[in-house]
C-alpha cells in the first residue's frame, strides 16, 4: 500500500490524533475513511445503503453537517428530510453549546420583557 506524506501544523496534528482516539480509530484509518467518504459518487447514483451509511455517520456526529451535505449534494432542509425519512435522529449539540444557547435565549427573553 502506498504511503502519503503531508505537512501539517503541529497543533492541528495533535488535535486530530485526539479526535481519532476519541472515535476509537487510528489516524490512518480516519484519513482512509474520510478520503473514502469525500470520493463517493453523487446521491442520484448512490444506492440507498450508501446514503444510509452517510446519514448514520452524521447522526452519530462522525461527520459534520457541512461534510454530510457535500457528500449527499443536498442543502440543510433536504438533509433534515432525509434524516426523517430514514428514521434517524439529528446529532445532538455538545452540552456547552446547548447551555450557551439557553443563556442567550434567556438574556433575549428577559430584555424583551
Amino acid at each position: 500500500m502506498p504511503n502519503l506524506t503531508i505537512n501539517i501544523n503541529a497543533d492541528l496534528l495533535h488535535q486530530t490524533k485526539i479526535y481519532a482516539a476519541s472515535q476509537g480509530i487510528s489516524l490512518s484509518q480516519m484519513i482512509k475513511e474520510y478520503f473514502g467518504e469525500i470520493t463517493k459518487i453523487a446521491p442520484k447514483t448512490q444506492n440507498s445503503a450508501q446514503v444510509r451509511t452517510i446519514l448514520k455517520r452524521y447522526s452519530e456526529d462522525k461527520l459534520s453537517r457541512k461534510e454530510t451535505m457535500a457528500l449527499l449534494g443536498v442543502d440543510y432542509g433536504e438533509l433534515i428530510l432525509m434524516m426523517a425519512d430514514n428514521l434517524m435522529p439529528l446529532p445532538t449539540l455538545p452540552e456547552p453549546e446547548i447551555k450557551e444557547m439557553a443563556a442567550m435565549f434567556s438574556k433575549i427573553w428577559r430584555s424583551s420583557q
